[in-house]
């Protein structure tokens, strides 16, 4: 869930390639997958140390002051949240985004809904509340439930017979 790469899958298959080719410099965010050392992390943390973090890098880098930004999945989410934050201390240095597969609005989360009511979120919160995080696995098992036919029975099958 949420890896860059995805961007970068072959050289026929590359939107970074892509962006490279169109004349950008490219710079992505590798998110660790968390565990129990990361149980003091919170949202603000990973846009201090993640987005905030990366534009600091980029600036030094290449003496860029404002950047085009690109959020996929929850790093979108991520993004969204920290464009609001940016706005409301007048911090400039994101001049556009854009955002794939990301969801900004979970009042109408659509198929996600069913993960997202009230019930599913206290049960995700008292296991993180005992762990410290929320384990990737987790995540992709509630995507993998979307699609279930191409993501889950498929291996079951093959993998049975």
């Amino acid at each position: 869930i949420n890896k860059f790469y995805v961007l970068d899958l072959n050289p026929e298959k590359s939107f970074i390639r892509w962006c490279v080719a169109q004349g950008l410099t490219v710079f992505c965010i590798s998110w660790v997958n968390p565990d129990a050392r990361h149980a003091a992390k919170d949202f603000e943390s990973y846009m201090r140390e993640g987005i905030f973090a990366a534009l600091d890098t980029i600036e030094e880098a290449t003496g860029e002051k404002k950047v085009s930004a690109i959020g996929y999945c929850v790093g979108g989410t991520l993004l969204g949240v920290t464009l609001a934050y940016m706005a409301a201390v007048r911090d400039k240095r994101i001049e556009s985004a854009t955002f794939f597969t990301t969801q900004v609005d979970f009042a109408q989360a659509g198929e996600l809904s069913v993960f997202v009511d009230e019930e599913q979120i206290r049960a995700i919160e008292e296991q993180m509340a005992r762990t410290g995080y929320l384990d990737g696995a987790r995540m992709a098992g509630a995507f993998n439930m979307l699609r279930p036919n191409d993501l889950i029975w498929n291996y079951v099958v093959n993998n049975y017979l």
